[in-house]
C-alpha cells in the first residue's frame, strides 16, 4: 500500500506555523467573560448578592502589596473591551482588590499598569482613601494578565502583533526625500 504525501507539505507547515505565531497571548479566562459576570458598580452597591460569583475586572494597578503568601492589588477598575483590556481614560467603576496567590514584582505590576483579573468575590473589605472610608469589593484571583505598556507596543501600529510590511524608517506623516507629502502616497 502507498502512503500518500502531498507535495505542498511545506507549505501547509509553513501555514500551521505562521498560525500558531498568530495565537493570541491572552489567557482564555481573561479573553472570556463569565456568563452573568457582574458590574464593579453593582458590586459595590448590593455586595452580598454576588458573593461567591465569578467575575472579570480589571483597570489600572494603584497599589502592589506582597504578604507572605498572595500579592494583594489595588485596582482602580474601569470598563473592559471584548477581549478583556481595560479602556483608557474610562476608570470610572471604582476600586477593588484582587488577592494573587504568588508573588508579583512591584516593579514589574507598577502603578498605572493595566491588569485584568478573573477570579471568585470573596468579600468587601473598608479601608481608608485619604480620610475616606471605602469599601472593596475582593477577588480570589485565579487568572489575571498584565497588559503591555503603550510604550511596548509598536510604534504606528493599531494592536500588538500587527505588522505593516510597508512601514519603514522613511514613511510617516512626515515628509520624505522621495515623495513630500509622506505617507500614504496616493493622498
Amino acid at each position: 500500500m502507498r502512503c500518500f504525501i502531498p507535495k505542498t507539505l511545506p507549505g501547509w507547515l509553513l501555514i500551521s506555523l505562521m498560525l500558531t505565531g498568530c495565537a493570541s497571548q491572552i489567557p482564555p479566562m481573561i479573553r472570556k467573560a463569565p456568563a452573568d459576570n457582574p458590574s464593579l458598580e453593582a458590586v459595590r452597591s448590593n455586595p452580598a448578592d454576588y458573593l461567591t460569583r465569578q467575575v472579570r475586572w480589571g483597570g489600572k494597578l494603584i497599589e502592589t502589596e506582597n504578604r507572605k503568601d498572595a500579592t494583594w492589588l489595588t485596582v482602580l477598575g474601569a470598563t473592559l473591551s471584548k477581549d478583556g483590556e481595560p479602556r483608557s481614560g474610562e476608570d470610572d467603576a471604582g476600586r477593588f482588590i484582587a488577592i494573587v496567590p504568588e508573588f508579583l514584582d512591584p516593579k514589574v505590576y507598577a502603578a498605572d499598569r493595566k491588569v485584568t483579573v478573573t477570579g471568585t468575590l470573596l468579600r468587601t473589605e473598608t479601608r481608608l482613601v485619604g480620610e475616606f472610608p471605602y469599601t472593596y469589593p475582593v477577588v480570589q484571583a485565579q487568572s489575571w494578565y498584565l497588559w503591555p505598556r503603550e510604550s511596548e507596543m509598536s510604534p504606528g501600529y493599531p494592536y500588538p502583533g500587527f505588522y505593516d510590511p510597508w512601514y519603514g524608517p522613511w514613511y510617516g506623516p512626515w515628509p520624505s526625500p522621495w515623495y513630500p507629502y509622506g505617507y500614504p502616497y496616493w493622498r
